[in-house]
């Protein structure tokens, strides 16, 4: 019972004494007790309720994840950064398209981050940058860009500061020089690089 209630209950509790005739105090009180118990434990029962069918949605939808997880990384997911798990708790619907409609068969993500790739001085582009088993991918939510890259033709990977807060990675893609900018987490930015770089190394 909340403070609030607490003072509701004593204000009437004056007001019944107030207002109830001799000798039939003892009997209003006790039907009056006797409702808000009733009353109390109604309100319990329903907040025992709502907890159960949180706790079952909650559940439902962690194990939605789980099963995105396993069909979209490496190893059926073990290894997943709590990044990826919030990112896919997020963007449920996009994984699993991402799984059906970009990658090849047997194929499995390593890890991801979003990020804005800087495709030219004029074009800049959000979406998730994904090392796979096979391959790099970058890919925007609505699947209008889809840009692949091989690991054969990466010869460097470098991290830097963009700006207070962001961070960036740089691929050199040959010739090239790929830039993915705007990454808010440094963790999941080295796990990204690191993963491209080793693998880059030991095709």
């Amino acid at each position: 019972m909340n403070i609030y209630q607490t003072i509701l209950y004593k204000v009437e509790d004056m007001l019944i004494k107030l207002f109830t005739k001799k000798g039939k105090y003892a009997d209003v009180k006790a039907g009056i007790e006797q409702k808000r118990a009733e009353k109390e434990q109604a309100r319990l029962l329903k907040q025992q309720e709502k907890e159960r069918l949180k706790r079952e949605r909650e559940e439902q939808e962690r194990r939605e994840i789980e099963a995105i997880i396993a069909n979209l990384l490496e190893h059926n997911g073990q290894n997943y950064s709590p990044y990826e798990y919030n990112e896919i708790k997020r963007n449920k619907v996009f994984f699993r398209s991402l799984i059906q409609r970009v990658f090849e068969p047997n194929e499995k993500a390593l890890a991801f981050i979003y990020c804005e790739y800087d495709k030219s001085s004029k074009k800049e582009i959000f979406g998730y940058l994904i090392p796979t088993n096979k391959r790099i991918i970058f890919v925007n939510k609505r699947f209008s860009v889809i840009q692949r890259f091989r690991y054969q033709t990466v010869r460097n990977v470098n991290w830097f500061k963009d700006g207070l807060l962001e961070r960036g990675l740089k691929i050199q893609y040959g010739k090239r020089r790929l830039e993915f900018d705007e990454i808010f987490d440094q963790d999941q930015l080295i796990r990204v690089g690191n993963i491209i770089l080793n693998k880059s190394r030991n095709i």
